[in-house]
């Protein structure tokens, strides 16, 4: 076949999956960045598509790539020049810096995008899909006005680099003039770990002086599985080796359905303070066995977690267990922020004067 005829049909073959996601992309908020993508993209592809029959449009295939390294380049660089906030990315256990690819992607684009595309492929309900897209939005206006481009583990999850070895940690310094003696574990559920979630849930520890750090497992947030309990291991130690020995361990959905799993294995040893489960919980022997205060927050309209069962949970644990529900769905950190946020607050109070 004709060299000239293969440029071609390559153009044409990666142009309908860009085709679909500009599809997809059209009724959904995108930063400049991602479109500045899908321009540079498009415009390769057409120089593929029709330099073989113009040769003058050769030139359209590599304006697009070099606007293609451009706008990876000048998010890195940004990124780099963030990256002495109190928001940043370790890569663990080696206690590394940022992995770049961290920074290609603005995560605004990857997790509306994904979650329209999970939500038309069936994988949540109409229920779930109501104002997310515009929660989400909002929340990462707010977090761009804090902290400029931030890194995301959203890129190294999908390309499964999230490995005992080397996984990323979203940590998020409290901003007080003293060193922090308490630290916040914050495990993700499934779909993988999100810097804005992590973000949210620093929003409630921030004022006690607290820690918050997400470490990243593969994307289903198998967290009892023998990798998932590693890199919780992992990041217990990272927190102990920065002096903090006041530790409380948090969950969303599979997160929390983790903790609740590995419950047995959990001890004083780990510096264990107290359990805040969100939108995911079981075994309550198990959890009761650990002697500490657990917070259980739920979703009264939760579809993945009923509230029924959660009750009955908050039920068995007693005097160990506080138990707090919002008119929400599974997906109330995002929609329901500031009920979330003062719910931990108000916990971490109680704990503090105990």
């Amino acid at each position: 076949m004709n060299f000239k005829y293969v440029l071609c049909l390559s153009g044409i073959f990666l142009a309908l999956p860009i085709l679909a996601v500009i599809a997809i992309t059209f009724p959904i908020p995108i930063t400049i960045s991602g479109i500045g993508y899908l321009l540079a993209i498009s415009i390769a592809i057409a120089g593929l598509i029709l330099a073989p029959w113009v040769p003058k449009y050769r030139s359209l295939i590599v304006i697009g790539l070099l606007a293609l390294a451009l706008i990876v380049v000048t998010r890195i660089a940004l990124g780099e020049l963030n990256s002495k906030s109190n928001l940043r990315m370790v890569t663990l256990p080696q206690e590394k810096g940022t992995r770049w690819l961290s920074y290609v992607l603005d995560e605004q684009d990857s997790l509306i995008f994904g979650e329209t595309l999970f939500h038309f492929i069936g994988g949540s309900s109409a229920k779930e899909h109501e104002n997310i897209t515009e929660a989400l939005y909002q929340d990462y206006i707010d977090l761009r006005q804090a902290h400029g481009i931030v890194p995301s583990p959203i890129i190294n999850t999908y390309l499964t680099l999230q490995r005992p070895s080397a996984f990323d940690a979203v940590v998020i310094e409290p901003k007080v003039n003293r060193h922090p003696d308490v630290g916040v574990i914050f495990l993700h559920g499934f779909m993988g770990n999100v810097t804005a979630q992590c973000w949210e849930i620093a929003h409630a520890v921030d004022r006690f002086g607290a820690v918050t750090t997400c470490p990243s497992a593969e994307w289903q947030g198998k967290w009892w599985y023998p990798e998932g309990e590693t890199i919780l291991r992992s990041t217990f130690q990272y927190l102990r080796e920065q002096g903090i020995q006041t530790i409380y361990l948090g969950g969303f959905s599979n997160g929390g359905f983790g903790i609740s799993r590995l419950a047995s294995k959990l001890g004083a040893e780990d510096g264990l303070s107290g359990l805040i489960l969100i939108d995911g919980m079981t075994d309550a022997p198990g959890l009761r066995s650990l002697g500490i205060p657990i917070l259980l927050i739920q979703g009264t309209q939760d579809e993945r977690m009923p509230v029924t069962e959660a009750r009955q949970i908050a039920e068995e644990l007693g005097k160990l267990g506080t138990y707090v529900e919002i008119d929400s769905d599974h997906f109330l950190i995002m929609k329901e922020p500031q009920l979330v946020q003062n719910a931990i607050q108000t916990w971490l109070e109680a704990q503090t004067k105990q």
